[in-house]
């Protein structure tokens, strides 16, 4: 199956990475923080956004060995996101992970051949593709060079080409997404009691 999507508006696509965590770890956290208004989603948020970061270590290395886009493109077009879902029992419930749209075909190994064809590689191991019907041109809506391509022989319409969004390459991979998911959980349960106590004793306000 082709990496290359084709699309007219980019929020078409999205994927995301998601991480439980557990309850009897936000039980604990409510119980140790439950005098302290909004001491939970503080400390809970800020492990978060350690775990994040973590994970993100993990799968820019492993996205960018598998496909042809750089780590700081990874991490441009990788966000973070926290879900805290409060149930009607008042208990409290939270999943962590990523999220991130298509990415233009041009961040990917996109070059022209003798013939003046378009040849995308988005995967490191497979080839080239050709593309056919396709130009380079700036684009209104992003601001920058896009490639798009022709829906039949006329010049329109047109349809803008992307690679896949970073949670959807971290996806194709079980072990790498094994890999991260642990990461994160590791890395949050590590930090929350750092949390707790920088919380309870006024640290950092």
């Amino acid at each position: 199956m082709s990496d290359i999507y084709r699309s007219r508006e980019r929020s078409t696509y999205y994927g995301g990475i998601v991480v439980d965590v557990a309850e009897e770890s936000l039980d604990r956290v409510t119980k140790l923080l439950a005098g302290i208004n909004g001491g939970v989603y503080k400390a809970v948020g800020s492990a978060l956004t350690r775990a994040a970061a973590a994970g993100k270590t993990v799968a820019k290395r492993a996205v960018s060995q598998e496909y042809t886009i750089s780590q700081s493109e990874f991490l441009t077009q990788t966000k973070n996101i926290n879900h805290f879902i409060r149930e009607s029992s008042g208990e409290i419930s939270v999943v962590f992970g990523f999220k991130g749209y298509v990415i233009p075909l041009l961040k990917f190994n996109t070059r022209t051949n003798n013939n003046g064809q378009v040849v995308a590689q988005v995967k490191r191991s497979g080839a080239g593709e050709v593309l056919d019907r396709v130009f380079s041109a700036q684009s209104a809506v992003h601001g920058h060079r896009v490639i798009f391509e022709r829906e039949g022989l006329s010049r329109l319409p047109i349809t803008e080409l992307y690679g896949p969004a970073t949670p959807q390459m971290m996806y194709s991979n079980e072990a790498v997404t094994d890999e991260i998911e642990q990461k994160m959980a590791e890395t949050y349960e590590k930090r929350i009691d750092h949390e707790i106590l920088r919380i309870l004793n006024g640290w950092g306000g």
